[in-house]
């Protein structure tokens, strides 16, 4: 599977349109540093990086646009907004939140039954992350930002919200995970994490899941700022292209 065939088969188990993939990795991208705030981007240059024809391109930059992550300058494309600290810090708490409750409302769900397949998960989680290089290219990262993610849907569908686990499948687009399952502090965090969550859940203690669902995504929030700080994002926005 070639680079470009992998970041754009993300989002297990659904299957997403082409534009809301490109729109995913592109969202990435911007939300781990990697496209700078005033980079222009043209759409020659990602369509030919990801494989895919302009028209895909074009929808997802316009969805990217609705959101507030690039603008249209007339006659130059477009362009990363803006993205500030506070920004950044505020798409996790609002994530943090709505899963915090999730898993508060499962561990009142599940039974010991449920939480076998969710321990295999977090167990091949931890194999993932022994054994995945250290690298932030998407097609080795694969692997174990689907586990993650399907580990973290099955506690969010157990709870038995399908609105708030909608919402919170939205608000994780926002979380560039590519960004963290190549980080080796946020594999470690990760598998203690999942370690006191499952206990918590496993225990009906929806307190104790609430507290350990938060502190698991503010520790990537706390990864993730630290990262652009040491990148100087907030200081240095460059106009250069993509």
């Amino acid at each position: 599977m070639s680079t470009a065939d992998s970041v754009l088969d993300l989002s297990p188990g659904r299957t997403p349109q082409l534009p809301d993939r490109i729109a995913l990795v592109l969202r990435d991208r911007i939300l781990s540093g990697e496209l700078r705030p005033g980079t222009f981007l043209r759409m020659d240059r990602i369509a030919a990086d990801l494989g895919v024809s302009h028209t895909p391109v074009r929808e997802a930059l316009q969805s990217l646009r609705a959101e507030d992550m690039v603008h249209a300058v007339p006659r130059r494309g477009f362009v990363v907004a803006e993205l500030t600290r506070d920004d950044v810090a505020d798409l996790f708490e609002v994530q943090a939140d709505l899963t915090g409750t999730l898993a508060a409302r499962a561990a009142q769900r599940l039974s010991p039954a449920d939480l076998a397949p969710l321990r295999e998960l977090a167990d091949r989680i931890a194999r993932l992350c022994e054994r995945t290089p250290e690298t932030h290219d998407p097609a080795e990262l694969d692997p174990l930002v689907s586990a993650e993610h399907r580990l973290h849907a099955e506690i969010n569908r157990s709870a038995g919200s399908r609105k708030l686990a909608w919402l919170v499948g939205r608000s994780s687009h926002y979380l560039p995970a590519h960004f963290y399952t190549g980080s080796p502090a946020w594999r470690t965090g990760a598998v203690d994490a999942h370690v006191v969550l499952l206990d918590a859940l496993g225990a009906a203690d929806p307190d104790a899941a609430r507290a350990a669902m938060r502190r698991h995504v503010l520790d990537g929030r706390d990864l993730l700022l630290a990262h652009l700080d040491r990148t100087g994002m907030w200081t240095h926005h460059d106009e250069g292209v993509i």
